[in-house]
């Protein structure tokens, strides 16, 4: 039986990429007689190749098991959604379409809507969410759609659920604060959200949820994500899934 692809974390371009470049890195020593020059090279292609193997190993990590350390996430996200699945859902960062479809599956009541804005370095396509959303026999009640997270092209109150899984992190914003503002916008009164992303310093700064519970919403809260999930050391860093959290509530 055929099973969704829902793709890895670590992307394999990008694998693939830090190795050739280690790799140039080091023949390239073998065209200068300069010792400082043959230094900076081999010292290079080894920092690369170290990040290379890291990179793999995390892949290995994500991949085993069924994806099971993946699941673990995405079922965590689902679990904080205070939901009764009645209505229209929207998965923003959709990627593969995990979160879409296995809300899908979990409320046979729900319309649920995955807007990415795909490409490089990702594998990802709306044709493979559409697909995957055939295997999974939800199709019908699943739809896709090119479209940025910094600007949804829906109108305010248009969704009685809204969540993002790792998204808003990886977009360029001054304030991703706004991000969550916006993905606010589109979510009736009442309605139930669930973001989970890197809500450190570095991304959102160290006030973030007091500013979101400035915002007059009904219920704000917030959890980490290794309460629930017991993330190995090597995915521990503050760029992989390192301060890792969900926040939560109703609109």
């Amino acid at each position: 039986m055929e099973k969704p692809d829902f793709g890895n974390w670590a992307p394999q371009k990008v694998l693939g990429f830090i190795f050739i470049v280690s790799v140039v890195s080091y023949l390239a020593t073998f065209l200068f007689n300069n010792l400082i020059v043959n230094g900076i090279l081999k010292i290079g292609s080894l920092l690369l190749l170290g990040l290379f193997l890291y990179l793999v190993y995390v892949y290995w990590l994500l991949e085993k098991d069924d994806k099971s350390m993946q699941r673990q996430f995405w079922n965590l996200l689902i679990e904080h959604l205070k939901w009764d699945g009645n209505g229209k859902a929207l998965d923003i960062g959709t990627g593969s379409g995990p979160i879409a479809l296995l809300l899908a599956a979990k409320y046979p009541s729900s319309l649920v809507k995955g807007i990415d804005y795909w490409g490089e370095p990702w594998t990802y396509s709306k044709q493979r969410c559409e697909r995957n959303a055939e295997i999974m026999g939800v199709s019908d009640r699943v739809s896709f759609e090119k479209a940025s997270a910094v600007d949804l092209p829906f109108g305010d109150g248009e969704f009685d659920a809204v969540l993002s899984n790792f998204v808003f992190h990886s977009i360029r914003s001054q304030d991703r604060t706004q991000l969550i503002a916006e993905a606010l916008r589109v979510l009736r009164d009442g309605g139930s959200y669930a973001f989970q992303d890197l809500f450190n310093d570095e991304f959102y700064g160290d006030d973030f949820l007091e500013v979101v519970k400035g915002w007059g919403l009904r219920e704000v809260n917030f959890v980490e994500s290794s309460e629930f999930i017991d993330v190995p050391l090597a995915l521990r860093f503050k760029h992989m899934t390192g301060g890792s959290g969900i926040l939560y509530g109703i609109k």
